[in-house]
């Protein structure tokens, strides 16, 4: 377990815990409040970038005279739960989908760039485009409807259904036994479509 050590030799520091996160393992420093962290635990939190999965790497003691510091801040939401590891999974299985659709935009357009992937975060709304070298200024003109593009496949996907709507109609009620679980599946405990069913 990491320690709370706070003292570096009369430097003002603060313990802080180095997390990484994203596609490319862009690294952040974060506060957790009173929470304490170990190597190897997932966290969800606020980076620069949105709202991102993240993983404990180690404590850092972080100089709170320095304003030039290693890593940016990112700021902590609450501990990660299976439901946000299982919903990042497939949200990333979905762009790769989504990504060709993309691609094939590009390519309708006559561009030689080259889409490589869509990276979205944990909100399902923010995306990201990785391109192989820098997109062209034209590309960048028409982003938008690159990232509509990518939206529209992923809005038809059984699971973004699932993820509105839950099981169907009467999910998480006790007929339904909370989808046959009887807590309600992992789907729908993201979309809030299930409750526990409790036998009296």
């Amino acid at each position: 377990m990491l320690s709370n050590s706070t003292q570096n030799r009369g430097v003002s520091c603060e313990v802080r815990y180095l997390v990484r996160c994203g596609r490319n393992g862009s690294l952040h420093s974060m506060r957790a409040g009173a929470a304490t962290l170990c190597r190897g635990d997932w966290v969800v939190c606020r980076t620069p970038r949105g709202i991102e999965l993240g993983e404990v790497l180690t404590e850092v003691l972080h100089n709170l005279e320095d304003p030039d510091q290693a890593w940016e801040s990112a700021k902590w939401i609450r501990g990660a739960r299976e439901e946000d590891r299982f919903l990042l999974k497939q949200l990333e299985t979905l762009s790769q989908q989504a990504c060709e659709q993309c691609q094939q935009m590009l390519d309708a357009k006559s561009s030689e760039d080259l889409l490589l992937d869509v990276e979205p975060l944990l909100d399902g709304k923010t995306l990201y485009f990785h391109f192989l070298g820098t997109p062209s200024a034209e590309t960048e003109r028409f982003i938008d409807e690159l990232a509509s593009a990518y939206q529209s496949s992923v809005s038809k996907s059984r699971f973004a259904q699932l993820l509105e709507n839950g099981c169907g109609p009467g999910c998480g009620t006790p007929e339904k036994s909370g989808c046959g679980t009887g807590g309600g599946c992992a789907v729908c405990a993201i979309a809030g479509g299930c409750t526990s069913t409790k036998k009296r």
